[in-house]
């Protein structure tokens, strides 16, 4: 292999894609074909993009066993490393059909058409995210247990977890992602991890390499990474916040930037010029409206829904407001160059690449129509007359099969066959009978 290869300094290289439901799927190829391998991509069955959690296909899927091969296609793009496996890269692929014409079930191109929508408009999107997730250990009784007992910013959590937290920060360094922030979330064993703002495809790649680097480097060290939305009952959850701005195409020009100074900001303060133009009115506007289909997307599992109820600080009203994380939607206080939103519905379990593709569809959608948000708020939005979110998984999918934005931007085979795979995971949640409706329910009737 000659030295001029994207995979010369490797000895093995994983190509990635993501399914519907968020899932890291691929496989591993020697170093020494890559390139060649690369040019005809690889090929696995297409029914393989509608696997359930389970895993199994589904009964009435869109791709049976005479539907062929579909194609997994790497970037151009040099492979990363994969700093805790030596000798191994990764590379992150788009889904195509053989004669490389798109295929439908591609949520990363899905995330690209959106991009492309957006910069046709006359504005390039940039993101920012947070992720949170679990560390687990096993416990006495054979279950799991948090990997610490502190809560928010204990610094003693950074010290129990100094070996992990070095390994997480010097992989994603090795990976190109800029590291902005590691600390203890609110509930024992619960981390977050913030990244630099970036291209939508580029942070959804971030966020794919970032769950299975988790992962795989918690294993290493003997405990779990979990992206669980609630691996427990009654506690904050996992969230995945979204952080938006729109820019010029030279990046210098922030679209949402406005020195309106229009805005109360909580406790009194008002930052300087403290106002938001009117193209991130119109965004916010899009994503409000919005927000009962993207549920679906933002909040994909059963699960889920133990995260969005009353009384914690995940969002449960449709409601926005200057720096107030009562709401679905956050302006942080940072105005400027620096203005931005905050989208708080999404959690660590979604797919990054639906997510960001349906939170800029709806952004999108506002702007061109220019929609007008209702007043901010500066109360607590779960106190208030609010629009509630969908309470339940099938709900939220009701809501997004009725949505024919969404479906437009996202493509309408995409949303049918991810609305067919959840409706299947709610049907087997539905037949499965918890502990709790036997503690309740056995004795009383």
């Amino acid at each position: 292999m000659g030295s001029n290869s994207a995979a010369s300094e490797y000895d093995r290289v994983r190509v990635l894609w993501t399914d519907l439901n968020g899932i890291a799927r691929g496989n591993v190829v020697p170093a020494s074909t890559f390139d060649r391998q690369r040019e005809d991509g690889f090929g696995f069955a297409a029914g393989v993009a509608e696997l359930t959690l389970e895993p199994g296909l589904l009964e009435n899927s869109t791709y049976g066993p005479e539907s062929g091969d579909v194609v997994a296609v790497p970037d151009a793009a040099p492979p990363i490393p994969l700093e805790w496996r030596e000798g191994v890269g990764l590379a992150f692929a788009d889904l195509t059909h053989v004669d490389r014409t798109p295929f439908a079930l591609c949520s990363r191109t899905a995330l690209d058409r959106v991009t492309a929508a957006l910069e046709a408009a006359g504005y390039v999107p940039r993101v920012g995210i947070e992720l949170e997730f679990s560390v687990l250990r096993s416990a006495d009784d054979g279950g799991y247990e948090p990997f610490n007992d502190r809560s928010s910013y204990a610094m003693d959590a950074l010290d129990r977890a100094t070996e992990l937290i070095d390994d997480w920060t010097d992989a994603m360094t090795a990976a190109g992602l800029e590291v902005t922030c590691v600390h203890q979330e609110s509930q024992p064993g619960q981390y977050e991890i913030t990244f630099e703002h970036g291209d939508p495809i580029e942070i959804a790649d971030g966020v794919a390499f970032v769950r299975h680097m988790l992962t795989s480097v918690a294993n290493q060290h003997g405990v779990t990474a979990s992206m669980m939305p609630a691996p427990y009952t009654g506690a904050d959850a996992n969230g995945m916040h979204v952080h938006l701005s729109l820019w010029d195409d030279a990046l210098e020009t922030n679209a949402f930037a406005a020195e309106t100074n229009d805005l109360e900001f909580p406790s009194g303060t008002r930052p300087d010029g403290a106002g938001i133009s009117a193209v991130a009115r119109h965004a916010i506007a899009g994503l409000l409206a919005h927000s009962n289909a993207l549920t679906a997307v933002c909040a994909p599992t059963v699960n889920s829904y133990r995260r969005l109820r009353p009384g914690s600080w995940a969002p449960v009203s449709i409601a926005w407001g200057p720096d107030n994380r009562s709401t679905v939607l956050r302006v942080p206080p940072h105005l400027g160059p620096a203005t931005r939103l905050e989208f708080r519905l999404p959690d660590t379990s979604s797919n990054p690449y639906l997510v960001l593709a349906a939170v800029l569809a709806a952004g999108l959608d506002g702007i061109e129509n220019q929609r007008d948000p209702p007043a901010p708020t500066t109360g607590n939005a779960q106190r208030e007359e609010h629009e509630r979110l969908p309470r339940t998984l099938w709900a939220a999918l009701d809501h997004l099969e009725a949505n024919e934005v969404v479906a437009r931007q996202l493509g309408e085979p995409l949303v049918e066959s991810f609305i067919s795979i959840k409706r299947d995971e709610f049907d087997r949640y539905q037949g499965a009978v918890s502990e709790w409706e036997r503690e309740t329910y056995l004795d009383a009737f």
